[in-house]
């Protein structure tokens, strides 16, 4: 009864007859009021005495009764209570235990429980006999603890298994696990040069294991900014997976995809991505764990290649069965990346509820919190929140580049360069987009979708003065947006162009630019061309009207909630208005000058009056007569449009 835990009359009593005895064994116990038996239940009367007897069983009989209760446990409901006994009977290895832990193991991943599974896992390999049974289950514990975000206790438990294995496959299977966790805690370097070799050793048994390896040897070289080195290892792994009948093609051309947009190479990146997407249509809808890094890729990019409709669908099936099954850092990043789509769609408050979810916010994995705390600093430029912008990116960089992680850097810094355009200061913007633009030059990422940073870079050199250099800069945009077949580049260095040009050539320039605008959903980047419209046309003295184009920029800058953007352009509104209205003087008359001058102050009535020397009926009299010669219908804006 103390060893029992399923408190079933039925159970005790088959255990009891195993064991040469049966339910009248219990009858003294129950007379004496220490058990209760009511119906088909039985348990202690005091459950502080089931303890008590547990410590007075001599260890050999209580391996005995466990065996025996495990025995009689036949039904699926009772498969955890049966492992227990099993593995509480199990002197050394205990192949039968191992299983059933194994199994109950299982159980608990499918169901997300990832923590529980781990430990499981842990048991069901120190009862293992045969090595790589054991190696297999310490596999699957690193596996369920790098689910529940355990990196420490899942990398022991790989390590442990790649050293307790002889064969060469399963070695590698563990390695790519192991390379997972160096790669997001250590730094991409590391993780590259050990999955380079662990391929290298597996080559000979398994090419597609191989490539596979290979393929996630690319995805790090990318996370360190290294587009033509990760290129080298993808086109490997693909020479790999064609050597292999029985090798699917899809992860190495998968990754020679995404390299290839990064890269500018447009014409090899449509060759795969009909593919791609067409596989990703056949399992975005499946319950299989193992395709959830497909789909976020194949997500990424048709985020990247401005086919957002399709890229939320597949991510957000992502986010959707990452959050089931607990894999936290998976769903985490998905999120990362649908906020990202939202940000630049104009959903900016969608995009903020994404990236600060706790989902997010809690991801303890090195590189992925890295990528999103400088992705989260992004947003906050866009809003103008200053300060938090600048503490996110600086713990980003702070962190992130000793160890390798370029595109936290590039992130970081194209969020720092987006703050200070946005706040008025463009020296200080190019000097971070300076770093963006090295980064990108000695690593040859041409394409700009991955950040969008291109455009601030000529825009701020523009504003700095630094016109050689911006020309420089935007030849390279132009050159990409002539090959791209995305909309953005196009629109931004129409944009860029205009704002180098002038009189009736930039107002060329920025109906081409809005003409592309009207092709894409990014009311961010509209709002910005139509400001530096306005702009162009008030520093111009252009003939034409610069206050439809700024009154539209500003009603979208304030939909979005970019307050430091809205401030630039109340701030040339001002200007605009102050240039087209009359001295006060041609207006008002004295009296009604010196009235309206106390009221903006902040005078009542009663107190101008006072100021003055009038009754307050005469105050009023004035006061409705320059509401009505100035337009305006309370004191704010009478004050306002004093200060014109």
């Amino acid at each position: 009864m103390a060893l029992d835990a399923t408190g079933e009359v039925r159970v005790v009593a088959e255990a009891l007859s195993k064991l040469g005895l049966d339910l009248d064994a219990l009858t003294a116990a129950e007379v004496r009021g220490q058990l209760r038996i009511v119906g088909d239940r039985v348990s202690f009367v005091d459950v502080r005495m089931r303890q008590t007897h547990v410590d007075a069983i001599d260890p050999v009989t209580r391996r005995e009764v466990h065996r025996t209760l495990a025995t009689v446990l036949h039904e699926r409901r009772h498969r955890r209570e049966r492992a227990e006994h099993l593995a509480a009977a199990a002197v050394g290895p205990d192949d039968e235990a191992a299983v059933a832990l194994g199994d109950l193991g299982h159980e608990a991943s499918e169901r997300g429980d990832c923590a529980v599974a781990g430990a499981l896992f842990m048991r069901a390999a120190s009862l293992t006999a045969d090595a790589e049974h054991r190696a297999n289950y310490l596999r699957f514990a690193g596996d369920a603890y790098w689910n529940a975000a355990d990196y420490g206790a899942s990398e022991d438990a790989f390590e442990a298994a790649y050293v307790g294995s002889n064969d060469p496959r399963l070695r590698a299977e563990i390695a790519l696990q192991i390379g997972q966790i160096i790669m997001y805690q250590n730094g991409p370097r590391q993780a590259r040069d050990r999955l380079v070799a662990e391929s290298e050793r597996v080559e000979p048994h398994d090419l597609g294991r191989a490539a596979y390896l290979l393929v996630h040897a690319a995805s790090t070289s990318m996370l360190s900014s290294d587009v033509v080195g990760a290129l080298a290892l993808a086109r490997r792994a693909d020479v790999l997976a064609a050597l292999d009948p029985s090798t699917s093609a899809l992860p190495a051309s998968l990754m020679i995809a995404y390299l290839s947009l990064q890269h500018g190479d447009a014409d090899e990146f449509d060759r795969r991505i009909d593919t791609l997407t067409r596989v990703a249509e056949e399992l975005r809808d499946t319950d299989l764990s193992d395709v959830d890094l497909f789909l976020t890729v194949v997500g990424i990019l048709h985020v990247y290649t401005e086919r957002w409709d399709a890229g939320r669908v597949y991510l957000a099936a992502v986010v959707h069965r990452a959050k089931r099954r607990s894999h936290t850092a998976t769903a985490a990043l998905a999120s990362g990346i649908l906020a990202e789509l939202c940000w630049r769609s104009g959903r900016w408050d969608e995009a903020w509820k994404l990236a600060t979810s706790d989902l997010v916010t809690e991801v303890t994995l090195t590189g992925a919190r890295l990528w999103l705390l400088a992705f989260t600093a992004h947003l906050d430029a866009g809003f103008g929140r200053g300060d938090e912008c600048r503490a996110r990116a600086q713990a980003a960089l702070t962190e992130g580049e000793p160890v390798g992680f370029g595109t936290v850097s590039m992130w970081a810094n194209a969020a720092l360069g987006l703050l200070e355009l946005g706040l008025g200061h463009p020296v200080a913007a190019a000097v971070h987009l300076d770093r963006v633009d090295a980064l990108a030059t000695a690593y040859e990422m041409v394409d700009p979708s991955g950040i969008w940073w291109q455009a601030d870079h000529v825009e701020a050199l523009v504003r700095s003065g630094r016109t050689h250099e911006a020309r420089r800069s935007l030849a390279r945009l132009e050159a990409l947006a002539a090959t791209s077949a995305s909309v953005w580049p196009k629109a931004v260095a129409a944009r860029c162009r205009a704002m180098m040009a002038v009189a009736d050539d930039a107002e060329a320039w920025f109906d081409v630019a809005l003409a592309h605008h009207a092709e894409l959903t990014a009311p961010f980047e509209l709002a910005r061309t139509l400001l530096c419209q306005a702009e162009h046309r008030v520093a111009g003295d252009s003939h034409l009207d610069p206050v439809p184009s700024l009154t539209e920029a500003i009603a979208i800058f304030d939909a979005l909630g970019a307050t430091s953007w809205s401030a630039q352009g109340q701030a040339l509104r001002d200007t605009v208005e102050t240039r087209s209205s009359p001295m006060i003087g041609d207006v008002l008359s004295g009296s009604e000058r010196r009235v309206a001058e106390a009221v903006a102050a902040g005078a009542t009535n009663r107190e101008a009056a006072t100021s003055l020397f009038l009754s307050v009926k005469t105050v009023e009299f004035h006061l409705r007569n320059i509401y009505r010669k100035l337009g305006v219908r309370s004191r704010t804006e009478l004050a306002r449009s004093l200060r014109r």
